[in-house]
């Protein structure tokens, strides 16, 4: 039996890693994925993400929880487009607060967050306010709205336009067209 010289060896193991390739090119096996699948972001925007949450807490008792089914992230505008939102709201009173609506944007420079479409806020005390569309202000700790509005506590229903709410408070004022329905308790 003849002895293979030690310099075939880096030889024959080129050629064996080059059969290896030729086997891989010939039989079609991709070695490396492209995916050809186009991509969903809109133009501006830099993020989309499902079953989002997002909750803020304050040294002074203020806290905020954000749920939304969607979200679409826009850098340029420091904006965040929400669909089918939650926001649960605990002021520093012992109050309450959740607000739900069909769509939303949150704008982290203005620390506002806005909710569109069958809006509903119910606080914990049994007030429930119902809108198209409602402003939470985070530094003021209001919700406003220039929309009209029905709202029912334990004793009353109204409607008008516009509404202010003081969470601080848990006052609110309806700014227009008011028109008021006592439903129960003593008022005389």
């Amino acid at each position: 039996m003849r002895k293979i010289p030690l310099i075939m060896w880096p030889i024959a193991g080129i050629i064996a890693l080059l059969l290896i390739v030729a086997a891989f090119i010939v039989k079609g096996t991709p070695l490396a994925q492209v995916s050809t699948k186009a991509s969903t972001l809109v133009p501006g925007e830099s993020l989309t993400m499902s079953e989002l949450k997002f909750d803020q807490d304050h040294e002074d008792g203020q806290a905020w929880e954000l749920i939304a089914k969607e979200a679409h992230f826009f850098d340029t505008a420091d904006m965040v487009s929400l669909q089918d939102v939650l926001l649960k709201v605990n002021s520093k009173t012992d109050n309450s607060y959740t607000i739900r609506g069909n769509e939303g944007d949150y704008c982290r420079k203005t620390e506002e967050i806005v909710l569109k479409g069958d809006v509903v806020g119910r606080s914990a005390s049994g007030y429930q306010i119902e809108t198209s569309q409602l402003t939470y202000k985070q530094k003021e700790e209001s919700v406003v709205t220039d929309k009209p509005v029905r709202v029912s506590g334990p004793f009353f229903k109204l409607k008008g336009d516009g509404l202010s709410v003081d969470l601080r408070s848990s006052r609110f004022k309806v700014w227009r067209n008011v028109d008021t329905t006592i439903t129960g308790g003593d008022f005389f």
